[in-house]
């Protein structure tokens, strides 16, 4: 799962200056006040810089960056702090001009071995997708999730290093669907046992909170008093799941 959470971030900053990361071995003879400006160039700035957020809504944000995880974007913009959702974010970008000889490369179309294992990803998914549709009992579910990953964390691997601005993306997003399910199955574990109803509360685990954090619109949609109904919660992240496949069909199709 750390090839997964690691690709979120990855798909954001695959046009930003990674070259600028990368480090140098110290010269002795340069002088010293020369040295930890050498130092601060090598350094990831993400944290503490300024980005410019564009939201799938058409808003334009520009803040600064205070947290980044694989699931939301925590800035400070005009003395006020938010969180966004990686998933509602349309493209981010870092202030700073590129480094000297570098200039950035345009997404082009999906490579032909790209596009023949994501379509191959892709199958595995809509083979859960379809088998939700009549209905899936727990085990089953978990290891088709299982088979699942492990194509998902084999593509990830292979791909993880394109520079390729859309595979980056039809990266992230399958990443994106795979922690949906899982996350859904951890919600159906939940329900086993806590209560009669099939009802769940927002403190029974941190993914009940994140998921409700990162979808906000599911909160109302499976509220059932103050508390929340765990199938129509697990049916909210399948369907958040078929919405980035769909995503990733239709990007990898355009994109050859």
């Amino acid at each position: 799962m750390r090839i997964i959470i690691a690709l979120l971030i990855v798909s954001l900053f695959a046009s930003s200056t990674v070259q600028a990361q990368k480090r140098k071995p110290a010269s002795r003879s340069r002088p010293a006040k020369s040295q930890p400006s050498a130092a601060m160039a090598s350094k990831p700035r993400i944290i503490g810089s300024t980005v410019v957020i564009m939201t799938k809504n058409g808003d334009r944000i520009t803040g600064e960056v205070l947290d980044l995880t694989a699931y939301s974007i925590r800035i400070r913009a005009n003395n006020l702090e938010s969180t966004l959702a990686l998933d509602t974010l349309a493209s981010v970008s870092f202030s700073g001009a590129p480094p000297a000889g570098r200039t950035d490369q345009p997404a082009g179309p999906v490579r032909a071995d790209f596009a023949r294992d994501a379509e191959a990803a892709l199958g595995l998914f809509q083979t859960l997708a379809s088998n939700l549709k009549p209905g899936v009992d727990y085990t089953e579910y978990g290891r088709q999730l299982t088979e699942l990953r492990r194509a998902a964390d084999r593509f990830a691997a292979k791909y993880s290093s394109s520079e390729n601005a859309n595979e980056a993306r039809v990266v992230s997003l399958m990443a994106g669907a795979l922690i949906d399910y899982t996350w859904a199955r951890t919600i159906w574990t939940l329900k086993f046992g806590r209560s009669s109803d099939g009802t769940i509360a927002e403190t029974d685990s941190p993914v009940v909170s994140d998921t409700l954090a990162l979808y906000p619109d599911l909160r109302a949609q499976a509220a059932a008093g103050n508390r929340l109904s765990a199938e129509k919660l697990i049916a909210g992240l399948w369907r958040k799941a078929s919405e980035k496949t769909d995503r990733v069909r239709t990007l990898a199709a355009a994109s050859r």
